[in-house]
């Protein structure tokens, strides 16, 4: 995983640790294909990797609690995003299943629009 250090400020760079030992604690291997950085049009600290159909981010202002880290989900199709926050889900799997439930939800609701 590629970490853009070079690139934060000292605040960023706590949020980027932070993010990288919940992704840890939820089994997220962090040796895989993946960037920690900041979005330069948001200023969110996001943790990014090629194995999850999810990142993970923080927004500018937060307190460094697990509460303040969403799993956000991006169709590749028309580039909708959805955000669920991790303060309900305990598990990397709890974060699978609701994500992967939106992407469904998602191309269901486009299906139906296209008839």
């Amino acid at each position: 995983m590629e970490i853009k250090i070079n690139d934060m400020c000292s605040w960023e760079r706590k949020k980027a640790i932070f993010l990288m030992d919940v992704a840890e604690d939820l089994g997220i291997s962090l040796k895989d294909y993946g960037e920690v950085a900041v979005n330069k049009n948001s200023g969110y600290t996001y943790l990014w990797s090629e194995d999850y159909n999810f990142s993970l981010y923080m927004p500018i202002n937060c307190e460094l609690q697990k509460s303040d880290i969403n799993a956000l989900w991006s169709c590749s199709e028309c580039g909708e995003e959805i955000s669920i926050n991790l303060k309900d889900s305990d598990t990397l799997e709890d974060i699978e299943e609701n994500i992967n439930q939106i992407e469904k939800n998602h191309f269901q609701q486009e299906h139906k629009d296209k008839l």
